[in-house]
Formats: structure tokens, sequence, C-alpha cells
């Protein structure tokens, strides 16, 4: 055979293959409930790749968490904010520390609490913060769970606040072309 005639045949059977994969991504979707930007896909084998959206997920423990706010909350005295975890192990305990940003306090806590993971549902904590100037504020969020750790933050605006309040609170480490601002924030990735 000519090289013209394999090149030929090559391009045929990679567009039979794609349109085979097509056909076969477009069938699964239409049977999920799952919209396929959430679908997760896992490729062991980097032979093995998928042409649908999928997720990535960060590694770590597998923890969620929500906040429940007040609509208003103002400087001088103790606000009332809830955390809400959400994890997916059947026994254990999930410890979970909060450090508050500067000029924030936490009444009557030290901080940290533990949940038994063996009782199902949604876990709560319910902190009283307070902060005596107006501003933007964060409780950093740190959980153990499974031998992993998770973390999250939740921004608290209290008082009036400004655009500059928010600046100083996260100040960028640069810009960008299109005017966002630059945050370099610290991690630390393991290598397996």
């Amino acid at each position: 055979m000519t090289r013209l005639t394999n090149l030929a045949l090559s391009s045929v059977v990679i567009c039979g293959l794609a349109a085979c994969s097509a056909s076969a991504d477009e069938k699964l979707a239409s049977k999920s409930e799952t919209p396929s930007a959430t679908v997760k896909t896992h490729a062991p084998h980097a032979a093995q790749k998928s042409h649908a959206p999928h997720a990535t997920i960060k590694p770590g423990a597998d923890v969620t968490m929500s906040s429940a706010l007040p609509k208003v909350m103002t400087s001088g005295s103790y606000q009332a904010v809830q955390l809400r975890f959400n994890e997916g192990y059947d026994a254990g305990v999930m410890s979970v520390t909060v450090v508050p940003s500067a000029g924030l306090s936490l009444f009557g806590s030290t901080g940290k609490r533990t949940f038994n993971m063996a009782v199902p549902g949604t876990h709560e904590w319910d902190l009283d913060v307070k902060s005596d100037v107006d501003g933007v504020y964060f409780l950093n969020v740190f959980a153990q769970a499974g031998g992993q750790p998770r973390s999250f933050s939740v921004q608290l605006n209290i008082g009036q606040t400004t655009q500059k309040m928010f600046d100083d609170a996260m100040p960028a480490d640069g810009e960008m072309v299109d005017g966002g601002k630059i945050r370099v924030m610290e991690a630390e990735e393991t290598i397996k």
C-alpha cells in the first residue's frame, strides 16, 4: 500500500472511532440524570481519554462545608454564624479548627471541635463572632477526616464595607492584564 492509501485508511478509522465515542457519550448522557458537566471521570491509563466534560476533585478529606450568616452583621456586638459540615464517612471522628482573621474574635470557643462521623446527616457548629471595627474578615476553617485535610474560608462583611476594606483584608500580589487581582496562596502538594 502507498503512503497516501495508509493515510486515507487511518483517517477513516480515526473518524469512525470518534463517531462511535461521541455516539456512546450521547447515549450515556441521555440516560443519566446527572448533568454531563458534573460527571466524574477517572482515567487510570493515559491511553484512555474521555471527550465528555468531567470534573476534577482536589485530593483531601471527603468533607464539604456551607455557612449560614446573618443578613446584616454589625460591629461591636456578637453575631451568630453557623457552619454546616457534610462528610462521606461511615465512622471515625472529624476534627475542625476555626481560626479567625485579625480583628475578629470568637466568644466562648477555643475554635476547636470534633464530630462523630458515625452519626449520619449534617454536623452543625454555631459560633458567635465579633469585631469592634467595620470591615471584611474571614473565618479560616480546617477540617481533618479520614486521615486527610480539607480547608475552607468564610468571608464576613461586618458593618459598612468597601472594596478597599476587602483589598486590605486580602492584599493583591499583582494585577492581571484584565485588571483582576493576583493573590498568591501557600499550598503544599504531595505527588505519589
